[in-house]
């Protein structure tokens, strides 16, 4: 299905200027919702964790565009496994914002996981459905703008990098259902860890955006990273 050729070093990096300047800026774009309208460190993770929903709607349509009918098919098991992986992410985030606060969206969220399940493994689906939902009745004002700055980022980088860039040449829907779960792990355990510190702190402003600045770090070292090796660089 591929029928782009990867560009090579250091044309990648070049072309990599627009998407990485769009990444930046969608990151900034949560200081507006914390200056403007009180966002505290609660949001800024909620924020967080929808963007892995962001990166996993890119990755699923990279993986059919490699494989065609059988990247389909690898999709479906990367919707429940990836689906139920942020659900659960999502279901103990909200748990932990919304502690000692169980009668309200968390417990309401719980009831719903547990009565009338899916159908085998689609429960964790349902799950994931549950959490968006419960996200999507506390979310804090204009959530929705910096989610489309994430989604039109993420959106230019899939382009550039994979549909014009061709990194995806060469490999299957199996390899590419991997890439999005390195960033989870390394990103949020450390963006967790500093939000609960944040949390404690009572999320004041110059701490909100020391969070915000990690979070941009993390992502920029992340970004590079990920590019990086699929064009044999190592991880430079």
């Amino acid at each position: 299905m591929q029928s782009a050729e990867r560009l090579p070093a250091p044309d990648w990096r070049e072309a990599d200027r627009l998407p990485l300047a769009a990444l930046i800026a969608a990151n900034l774009l949560p200081l507006a919702g914390v200056f403007a309208f009180d966002w505290d460190a609660g949001g800024l993770l909620i924020l967080y964790w929808m963007e892995n929903l962001v990166v996993g709607a890119y990755t699923l349509l990279r993986m059919i565009r490699a494989s065609g009918l059988a990247g389909v098919f690898t999709g479906l098991f990367f919707l429940v496994h990836y689906g139920g992986f942020c659900g659960g992410h999502g279901f103990f985030l909200l748990a932990f914002l919304n502690q000692g606060d169980m009668e309200g969206g968390t417990g309401d969220l719980l009831g719903e996981a547990l009565d009338d399940a899916w159908l085998g493994p689609l429960v964790f689906v349902q799950l994931l459905v549950a959490v968006v939902r419960t996200v999507a009745m506390q979310a804090p004002e204009y959530f929705g703008l910096p989610l489309l700055a994430f989604v039109l980022s993420h959106g230019l980088s899939t382009f550039v990098h994979h549909v014009r860039g061709g990194e995806d040449a060469g490999r299957n829907a199996g390899q590419i259902m991997g890439d999005p779960y390195r960033r989870i792990v390394v990103l949020h355990v450390a963006i967790i860890a500093g939000g609960i510190l944040v949390m404690k702190t009572g999320s004041s402003l110059p701490m909100l955006m020391v969070l915000v600045a990690l979070k941009i770090g993390i992502d920029i070292v992340l970004h590079r990273r990920a590019h990086a090796r699929r064009h044999g660089e190592g991880t430079r």
